[in-house]
């Protein structure tokens, strides 16, 4: 593909790349993950807890108060 036919997408995913220090992102996610594993599966969890809460808890009644 020439640079001038490159598409809108790849222009917004380049300029995402040099504002975020010039590296893709699932490689600056995996270094993070490397340097800061508990942060991670703090994360993982606290995301885990959210969406149990929000899709496995009681059923959904429209209008419903808090207890």
């Amino acid at each position: 593909m020439d640079r001038e036919n490159k598409g809108l997408l790849y222009i917004l995913y380049r300029a995402l790349w040099s504002r975020i220090g010039g590296r893709p992102w699932t490689y600056i996610i995996r270094d993070s993950y490397h340097n800061k594993p508990l942060l991670w599966l703090a994360l993982a969890t606290g995301i885990g807890i959210l969406l149990g809460h929000l899709f496995w808890g009681m059923p959904w009644v429209p209008g419903q108060l808090g207890n």
